[in-house]
């Protein structure tokens, strides 16, 4: 892989499931990868609180920190939160990467109850945005408060103040591209940040 894609290492490089036996030795190739120099940090993706904290401990031996768990969390999908999955990752000094921060383009603005996405996301996604309104004018409020902010950037924002959340929102133009990097710079206050969480909880 490094030499398709030219490299001497990878940044960033991650077992994207875990397996249904012999997790420990895909682990042990993880600080393999590092130790050999062929990747600078090492992650999991979508393994629940148990199965981390075993990547994290058989890394730990070698003296190799587990950097990050990849999931699925955003506004509307806040599971992280109600699990204990943040609050794990938070404990570990890790970083929760977070896939469909955007949930589908659903927090962008770009959909409403009267403009359902087409295809089989509308009928799963219709009743959400049937009852969403309320979050989505609290997210339009938060953006003009902080100097014209879509609620795209405003939803990424709400990530980014977790404190250990990179949300990897995926980007199809340089527009796209631009209006993610909005959400830098800047944050949402303590009581926006409970307000949005509180009204994005009433989604699920």
């Amino acid at each position: 892989s490094l030499e398709r894609l030219g490299v001497e290492s990878v940044d960033a490089y991650m077992i994207h499931w875990p397996g249904v036996w012999q997790n420990e030795q895909y682990y042990e190739g993880l600080g393999d990868c590092v130790e050999q120099g062929l990747a600078k940090c090492v992650g999991v993706s979508n393994h629940n609180e148990k199965q981390m904290r075993a990547a994290h401990a058989v890394l730990a031996r070698r003296g190799i920190p587990l950097a990050f768990n990849q999931l699925q969390y955003s506004l509307f999908y806040n599971n992280a939160e109600q699990n204990g999955m943040l609050a794990a990752i938070r404990d570990l000094d890790m970083v929760l990467m977070a896939y469909s921060p955007l949930q589908s383009g659903i927090l962008t603005g770009k959909y409403s109850a009267d403009n359902i996405p087409s295809g089989p996301r509308g009928g799963l996604y219709q009743p959400v945005l049937e009852k969403a309104e309320p979050l989505f004018e609290y997210m339009r409020e938060c953006g003009a408060a902080h100097g014209g902010k879509t609620m795209t950037q405003v939803a990424l924002n709400y990530l980014i103040c977790q404190g250990n959340v990179l949300p990897i929102p995926g980007a199809k133009s340089a527009a796209q591209a631009e209006e993610f990097a909005g959400s830098l710079g800047w944050s949402l206050s303590e009581a926006e940040v409970d307000t949005l969480r509180t009204k994005g909880s009433t989604l699920r």
